[in-house]
């Protein structure tokens, strides 16, 4: 594990102080949630990104025959 120095204002670090009492946790155990879940978020975003690039190489950029004006106007 990594030791990292933070800079924060001094009113930020009380609110966070009080917020990790709260939560039975440390300032640091705060950041490294807030750091793990901004990495997590990235990776399911870098996932999700992946999918759709499979999904329109599969399919060639086209799902389907565009209907022409008249098929969407049509009133059934």
């Amino acid at each position: 594990m990594k030791n990292i120095t933070l800079s924060i204002d001094d009113d930020l670090y009380e609110r966070s102080r009080d917020l990790a009492a709260q939560r039975k946790s440390s300032v640091s155990g705060l950041g490294r949630a807030y750091l793990q879940s901004l990495s997590d978020a990235e990776q399911r975003r870098e996932q999700a990104r992946r999918e759709i690039r499979a999904m329109i190489g599969h399919f060639g950029g086209k799902v389907g025959r565009m209907p022409s004006r008249e098929e969407r106007n049509a009133r059934g």
